[in-house]
């Protein structure tokens, strides 16, 4: 995330969706309790500042652009949580086909994986540096289970952990349907699954520190960044939050200058945490895990307060134009790595490095991916759609 999502927390029509980040809000999920049409347009900022961590440290001002706006890695935990949590909402009162629900998954994520996948390759073979076995672990969207997830298209970890979440979706949803628990008391559970996360992750990075294994002998380092069960308690938590929502018949609240108020309090909350990791790190006397699953708990209590609030500022967000942005997301995310290995090869490397070139390679990549969007779901997807 940064290295999609970002491929659920981003959307894409009828149903809960996949796209770059992840999972998509069917358009109009509306119901009395929750409306999640401010969405879109959180999952392209996120995606946008993944795309800016990755090629933007290059800007000679790049140091000075606030944390929140180059926090790469964090954006994946929002990513995860989004994705559960609507992915939750789409089947809740659905019955789902184990066979269809895959199906039409992979229908979301995997055509632009795999053109990604291919730019990749094709790339690769024309410098000379691609081996077998990342060609396979990418084929077969195995890479975050193995060292060194990044070797071919480095975003492309996301979509491999995301499979495996959308594998274990249909047991817990099974579950919770079949036992009805407490709203209050699957939070509590996810908020221990949670915690036990972040203690495993915080062990692997005092390790990492200590010098005792060299990250290219030992991968530590990838097990904390890529590896599926280092960010499955965020997916997991955005499942149990929307079950909460849900069982517990949490009603909307109409706009009040308090909503605006509590919504502004949040999201600079969240700027804040992010701004000032260094300081966090000291008052915890260890360093955090803030991109593996840090942020989770703060990105539910964003996800579940617009969910369940209106202001003026939020219907500003869910300005409908804003669908097409969140639908772009995930292809801004998967392909990013390859378009930009492409601009590289096309423009001369003196023009290529120059401050100004970023912003027309995001504006080119960004009119690719909104193209390439629109011709997928139109052309592709919907026939894919007919024969399921």
């Amino acid at each position: 995330m940064a290295n999609r999502s970002k491929a659920d927390s981003m959307s894409w029509k009828s149903e809960c969706q996949a796209g770059s980040g992840a999972e998509s809000v069917p358009r109009q999920m509306k119901t009395s309790a929750v409306n999640t049409s401010v969405f879109p347009i959180l999952r392209f900022i996120a995606a946008s500042i993944v795309v800016f961590f990755h090629f933007g440290q290059k800007l000679e001002y790049y140091p000075q652009v606030p944390v929140i706006f180059r926090a790469g890695p964090q954006m994946v935990t929002f990513f995860f949580v989004l994705s559960g949590f609507v992915l939750y909402l789409g089947y809740q009162r659905r019955e789902l086909v184990f066979g269809q629900y895959l199906l039409k998954r992979a229908i979301k994520i995997l055509p632009l994986y795999f053109l990604a996948f291919l730019m990749s390759v094709v790339l690769r073979i024309l410098s000379g540096h691609l081996s077998f076995a990342e060609f396979l672990l990418n084929l077969f969207c195995l890479q975050s289970w193995f060292p060194h997830p990044l070797s071919l298209n480095f975003t492309s970890w996301f979509v491999s952990d995301l499979l495996f979440f959308y594998c274990v979706f249909p047991p817990i949803l099974f579950v919770l349907k079949k036992t009805r628990p407490d709203g209050w008391k699957m939070v509590t559970v996810s908020l221990l699954l949670w915690a036990f996360t972040q203690g495993v992750l915080i062990i692997l990075i005092k390790l990492l520190n200590t010098g005792m294994y060299a990250v290219h002998s030992y991968p530590i380092y990838e097990l904390i960044m890529y590896f599926p069960l280092s960010h499955f308690c965020s997916f997991f938590m955005g499942i149990c939050g929307a079950y909460f929502i849900q069982s517990n018949g949490v009603a909307r609240r109409q706009g009040t200058t308090l909503s605006l108020l509590l919504t502004l309090f949040i999201l600079c909350a969240v700027g804040l945490m992010v701004q000032f990791q260094p300081e966090l790190n000291k008052l915890a006397d260890c360093k955090l895990p803030f991109v593996s699953s840090f942020y989770a708990p703060v990105v539910l209590v964003l996800l579940c307060h617009m969910t369940l609030s209106t202001n003026s500022l939020l219907r500003v967000l869910s300005w409908p134009k804003f669908i097409l942005w969140g639908e772009v997301s995930y292809a801004l995310y998967i392909l990013q790595a390859p378009m930009h290995t492409l601009y590289k090869y096309i423009l001369p490397e003196d023009v290529a490095v120059q401050p100004g070139m970023y912003f027309v390679w995001f504006f080119v990549l960004l009119l690719f991916t909104a193209f390439l969007v629109t011709w997928v779901e139109k052309t592709i997807i919907r026939r894919l759609k007919i024969i399921v």
